[in-house]
């Protein structure tokens, strides 16, 4: 009776990580689908530069994202915890809402970046009556300041959007203690947590600017990756 039990707890266990994978997957080829939808009407309107700020914002969508990722959490006694995707979804529509408000807020701020810095007289700086003097294109230093801005935006989500859910469900502190131990671990493993930033953000950015496909391989083998080892280095620490 407990061999059948047991096994059939693995094959749940199983189930919910096959659906995840699949859940990451769908994920990435949603953004997938909107940044090329994005990136040809930026086109019409010649406005190609902006993309960069387009794909920079989709990275403050990690922490939602990330949500999908646990059924592969690891607990301390190194078994993976039960999981009901039906409290994942119950509670998805907040997240949704606070992420959507965070991409639309700094859209907003790029599209006065770029009107300012890269094309005073875009389409943009006409619909939003955006005056200024002539300054000269800057549009190389608009695609340093996204690609360092993309850097940061991933070090953000996972500072205060996946490690604080992924301690929660590990070490469950209460909302103000799983925020305080998720900064604790990012002043500990700094360069680490640095590190992994760079990597989601360059799978984000580098693939949908140049090599757009290899986004739907790229982008969620990075981001699982870098969540088994958040998981592994919280529960060493």
């Amino acid at each position: 009776m407990g061999i059948v039990t047991e096994s059939s707890s693995v094959l749940r266990l199983s189930n919910e990580k096959m659906v995840s994978f699949g859940l990451v997957f769908f994920a990435s080829l949603a953004i997938f689908f909107i940044s090329q939808v994005i990136q040809f009407y930026l086109g019409e309107y010649d406005l190609t530069t902006m993309y960069i700020s387009f794909c920079a914002g989709f990275i403050l969508f990690i922490p939602l994202v990330s949500l999908v990722l646990h059924p592969l959490l690891i607990n301390k006694e190194g078994k993976s915890d039960t999981f009901h995707f039906s409290s994942l979804f119950a509670n998805i529509g907040l997240v949704c809402v606070v992420q959507f408000l965070c991409f639309l807020i700094w859209m907003t701020d790029a599209i006065a970046l770029y009107s300012l810095y890269v094309d005073q007289n875009s389409f943009l700086a006409k619909v939003f009556d955006i005056q200024t003097q002539a300054r000269g294109d800057m549009t190389f230093e608009f695609y340093v300041f996204n690609f360092v801005l993309a850097w940061l935006f991933s070090l953000l989500s996972m500072v205060v959007g996946v490690l604080p859910c992924l301690i929660a469900r590990l070490d469950n502190r209460g909302v103000v203690g799983d925020f305080v131990a998720s900064f604790a671990f990012f002043k500990a493993h700094k360069g680490l947590m640095c590190l992994y930033a760079l990597i989601i953000a360059s799978s984000v950015l580098l693939t949908l600017l140049y090599a757009k496909y290899l986004f739907l391989i790229l982008f969620p083998v990075s981001l699982i990756w870098v969540f088994i080892q958040l998981n592994n280095k919280y529960l060493q620490a």
